[in-house]
């Protein structure tokens, strides 16, 4: 438990401004303010309404589509703290999306959250005539507890009993010091008590060569989630027959922080293995044929 008190309490990998409190009915697709993102409900959840901030490239037509979840321990943050890769995705050509998903607070847990991370995957694509978006090329982007939830939504059978489709899943995986195994946390089996089989939710349980191609950005001496996780399943994955790759930072932390004596907060990411860590993603995106060179 003491690992993640306050675990990604100010997580994010850039902290743009948040947004005017403001948002389209359900579909509609109507610009806000030319200096923010487009804004839209994606999700009812009982009287929770549920936002995607979309982030556009300059030049019409089809693009690629990436969809970003904030860190926060299941418990904490916004889409906001995203916002700032989302503005440098889109720049570069891909439609970027920052996800909000339901906290694991006031009897709600970390299911709730995947549930929500489906249905944002499933809405994009069924507005993709609209938003401009390629169906086949729509990745996730996921930050520690917003990596676990992207994972999660590619590799598990199924969440709250209901099996989870082809278009609710990621075409690609960019996942930023991730939570993947599940089953022996005690914190994370905390939030799921009575709400679920924690194991049943463990990406790293579900691992086969329908695994999409994922790229895992890792801080060597993370407390948080461990190395030895990452490296597990980036081993499982290659030996399935699935393209994944792991970047290790040596000498860092959680969100490669160079503060190492608490890493749940005060976040000192080093500069150039940020720096780094980002051009892999774009490299890896390249690759793919999400981006241009």
């Amino acid at each position: 438990m003491k690992r993640y008190i306050l675990f990604l309490l100010l997580a994010c990998i850039a902290i743009c401004a948040r947004p005017k409190d403001k948002a389209t009915k359900l579909y509609s697709l109507t610009r806000i303010d030319a200096a923010n993102p487009d804004s839209f409900i994606y999700r009812r959840a009982g009287k929770v309404s549920l936002k995607a901030y979309v982030f556009r490239p300059a030049t019409g037509g089809k693009h690629p589509a990436i969809l970003l979840f904030h860190g926060g321990a299941w418990r904490l943050g916004e889409a906001a703290w995203t916002f700032g890769r989302a503005k440098e995705f889109a720049d570069k050509g891909i439609v970027a999306i920052a996800i909000d998903y339901r906290l694991a607070n006031n009897g709600l847990s970390p299911i709730d959250g995947v549930e929500d991370a489906c249905a944002a995957f499933a809405w994009v694509r069924a507005q993709a005539k609209t938003l401009g978006i390629d169906t086949k090329r729509v990745a996730g982007y996921g930050v520690s507890a917003g990596g676990h939830l992207v994972a999660a939504t590619a590799l598990i059978p199924a969440v709250n009993g209901k099996k989870i489709s082809d278009a609710e899943r990621p075409n690609a995986l960019l996942l930023y010091s991730p939570a993947l195994n599940m089953a022996p946390d005690p914190y994370f089996n905390g939030l799921m008590k009575g709400k679920g089989d924690p194991a049943a939710y463990s990406p790293s349980a579900y691992i086969t060569r329908k695994l999409p191609p994922t790229l895992i950005i890792q801080g060597e001496r993370d407390s948080i989630v461990y190395t030895k996780d990452a490296i597990a399943f980036r081993d499982e994955a290659v030996k399935a027959g699935a393209k994944c790759t792991l970047y290790v930072y040596p000498g860092v932390g959680h969100l490669l922080t160079r503060n190492l004596k608490i890493q749940y907060k005060d976040f000192d990411s080093d500069p150039a293995y940020a720096a780094d860590a980002h051009q892999r993603e774009d490299d890896f995106l390249t690759a793919l044929g999400y981006m241009k060179k």
